[in-house]
């Protein structure tokens, strides 16, 4: 096997200058960086993931929702310090007995379920299956978040609000399979969750 060395190793080899000495980041550039929190008044709150899916997701995927919002809440749990968040099962429970709750003011929700605040999440695309193909896999979800401080003067008014797509996999779609399609859901959920509690607490990235 052919041996050779970096030109910009050379000078440090050759000048007897202690090049394990430089930071990684001089020697072979830089990897990560820093991101700050978009949003950090999770905190000791108790919190409600409150999604609001199209009718045609809920036909395809009735779990849609709830898988999303379990992921999601056992990631931000993980790194967002005193975290409470209501049992999911009593948020669904809540929609499926209220088919007019969307219609409703966040304070009247918040108010429900006793939270300080909510993630308010419109799911706008959740699909295992290409665009116009139905021979082809590949995920995508696509959502609006909004954050309402309830414990806030101004309840209604949303004070943070982002916008998240993920799809998996981003080279392209895959054949139509059971597993494929399984693998393409499962993969979708685990990202998005991290895409939105990444939004709640300093993380490196990869650059």
């Amino acid at each position: 096997m052919r041996k050779y060395f970096s030109l910009f190793l050379l000078p440090f080899l050759l000048g007897g200058c202690n090049w394990w000495e430089f930071p990684a980041y001089v020697l072979f550039g830089k990897t990560h960086e820093k991101v700050k929190a978009e949003y950090t008044q999770l905190k000791g709150k108790r919190v409600a993931i409150v999604i609001a899916g199209l009718p045609a997701i809920d036909f395809e995927d009735p779990y849609a929702r709830m898988d999303l919002a379990l992921a999601s809440a056992e990631l931000i749990r993980q790194e967002v310090k005193e975290v409470q968040f209501v049992e999911q099962e009593k948020i669904e429970r809540f929609q499926q007995e209220n088919l007019d709750w969307i219609s409703m003011p966040m304070k009247e929700i918040g108010s429900k379920f006793g939270v300080d605040r909510i993630i308010y999440i419109e799911l706008m695309q959740f699909t295992t299956v290409e665009p116009e193909s139905i021979n082809l896999v590949r995920g995508r979800v696509w959502s609006q978040v909004s954050i309402y401080e309830i414990d806030s003067p101004q309840p209604n008014v949303p004070v943070y609000a982002t916008e998240i797509q993920v799809v998996y996999p981003e080279q392209g779609p895959l054949p139509m399979s059971d597993t494929a399609r399984i693998g393409a859901r499962q993969q979708i959920i685990v990202l998005y969750a991290h895409e939105l509690s990444r939004k709640f607490y300093d993380h490196k990235r990869k650059i």
